[in-house]
């Protein structure tokens, strides 16, 4: 009898360890076996590196294959294991082993550290939550060799190289992280992003619509890389989508759709698609601004994912600029390459405006302005010399900006203010804390504001609205024209040089713990 249940426990013994191995073939625990046990997704994957402790709710992990490495951020919530963020963007992929060198992940007491020891980069997140309980990432902190980045209360980023700093207007979240594109040039790097993120206007940012997958009459589309049959075709020429799964609706001109959709769990695609009109989502809200690359860079249609390189650009290379994604590593962008038409992803830490100087515009608006109506775009007080340089000042006398300056040419049909398809200038102010301001610039020589009463006009545009300015001295502190007893303007020059802080007013309160 002893015999015989030994005989019937063995194969059920062995039947335990086999499903053992084979659920452990990951080499995962906790929380993140849940995720890859319930999917062929990762049958030829395993863990890289992870963070994993008993007895804690979030867990993160680098699940890697042959081709494709993949951060997983799980996180314990109301609904179990459910909350989860994946992201490729975040992690070096296995054919930059060997410049790279293997990852670290490292728990913390709020979060956790991503680290590559071999080229001395590493990257802090905080774990945080929202008000309906989901885990988000913040990124807090980076070290790229002698470059730092340190987040700054809530508006951005400070980031070092020696004795150079810019201060990086972004938030960075674990979910649009990306590690190839963070500013390991330093504060140039954030300058170009700054810069273009302002230049291109709010309303250019590309922001998705989930279209669901039809269950019944599906169909397929070729897919292509702009509105234009004649243009590039990825997938050898024939890349295409089927209605039948989920897809993502960013832009709709005409019957054309702007899409990304999934090829596979390491590959998506951006494209254009005859899909028909999208009910009242049709529209053609996209500008059109020459800029160029300031490096050797390259070309994609999955910033997302893959990052594959559809393309290389070499420095100087003409682009079109045609809007940015809902994230801060790319701009999307028209090109030529091999003589067909392109549309794609380019770093815009690499890109520059190709902008054309307009001196004889410059020579109209020199002098000091004071801020009299409408959108209060820029600061009360500005002086803008005519060496390249401008200052400005609040009603308080405090002067949160100053650096140079200069007024370029703008495209015609960019799309960019609110004027419509008037051809104004722009009047770039780069400011000496790395941000840097593009607006749409409107001047008159002679305006009647009171009767018999003339003065210059000088207003500043943006996509939504503007500003006007007057002659500082045209008005008093109560709002009053400032009129000598001969009926002439009080025409005044700022007095607001000071240059002993580096940063911007609202910086400097946070450093003196103010703000």
């Amino acid at each position: 009898m002893k015999k015989r249940w030994i005989l019937l426990i063995l194969p059920l013994m062995m039947a335990l360890m086999m499903n053992a191995a084979s659920a452990n073939q990951w080499g995962l625990r906790g929380q993140a076996l849940n995720i890859v046990e319930h999917t062929h997704d990762y049958d030829e994957y395993s863990c890289v590196a992870d963070d994993y402790k008993s007895q804690t709710n979030a867990t993160r992990v680098i699940l890697g294959s042959r081709y494709h490495n993949q951060l997983v951020a799980v996180d314990e919530v109301k609904d179990g294991w459910k909350d989860a963020i994946f992201s490729t963007t975040a992690v070096y992929q296995p054919s930059e082993l060997d410049e790279t060198g293997y990852p670290k992940i490292t728990r913390t007491k709020n979060g956790f550290e991503l680290a590559y020891p071999d080229i001395d980069e590493r990257y802090y997140f905080e774990l945080q939550h929202n008000n309906e309980g989901r885990t988000f990432y913040t990124l807090m902190e980076a070290q790229m060799g002698d470059v730092k980045v340190e987040r700054i209360a809530s508006y951005g980023y400070r980031v070092t190289l020696g004795e150079d700093s810019a201060m990086w207007m972004t938030k960075i979240t674990l979910e649009d992280f990306n590690i190839h594109n963070m500013p390991k040039r330093g504060p140039d790097d954030v300058r170009r992003f700054n810069e273009a993120n302002e230049g291109l206007q709010y309303f250019a940012c590309l922001y998705p619509e989930v279209v669901s997958g039809q269950k019944s009459g599906k169909k397929s589309y070729a897919v292509y890389s702009a509105p234009d049959t004649s243009s590039y075709r990825a997938a050898k020429g024939k890349a295409s989508v089927s209605t039948g799964d989920d897809y993502k609706l960013y832009l709709t001109v005409g019957d054309w759709s702007l899409i990304e959709y999934r090829v596979s769990l390491r590959t998506s695609r951006f494209g254009w698609a005859q899909l028909g009109k999208h009910g009242d989502a049709t529209t053609d809200e996209i500008v059109h601004v020459p800029m160029m690359t300031a490096y050797d860079t390259y070309l994609t249609d999955d910033p997302n994912v893959s990052e594959y390189h559809q393309a290389e650009l070499p420095a100087g290379t003409k682009l079109t600029a045609l809007s940015h994604p809902n994230g801060w590593a790319y701009i999307y962008v028209e090109a030529t390459v091999d003589g067909k038409i392109t549309r794609g992803f380019v770093p815009q830490r690499d890109v520059v405006f190709d902008d054309v100087e307009l001196p004889d515009e410059e020579a109209k608006i020199v002098g000091s302005w004071q801020f009299d109506g409408g959108s209060e775009i820029w600061y009360e007080y500005l002086r803008l010399d005519a060496d390249g340089r401008f200052y400005t000042s609040d009603a308080a006398g405090a002067q949160p900006y100053h650096g140079t300056w200069s007024v370029v040419q703008t495209p015609e049909d960019s799309n960019l203010y609110w004027h419509g398809t008037a051809r104004v200038p722009t009047i770039v102010l780069r400011c000496t804390d790395g941000m840097t301001y593009r607006y749409g610039m409107s001047f008159d020589e002679k305006v009647e504001i009171a009767d018999g009463v003339f003065c210059k006009s000088l207003s500043f545009l943006n996509s939504e609205g503007g500003g006007g300015f007057s002659p500082y001295g045209t008005y008093d502190e109560y709002g009053n024209l400032d009129i000598d007893k001969n009926g002439n303007l009080n025409i005044k020059q700022l007095d607001i040089t000071d240059e002993k802080f580096p940063f911007s007013y609202w910086y400097r309160g946070q450093e003196e713990g103010n703000g």
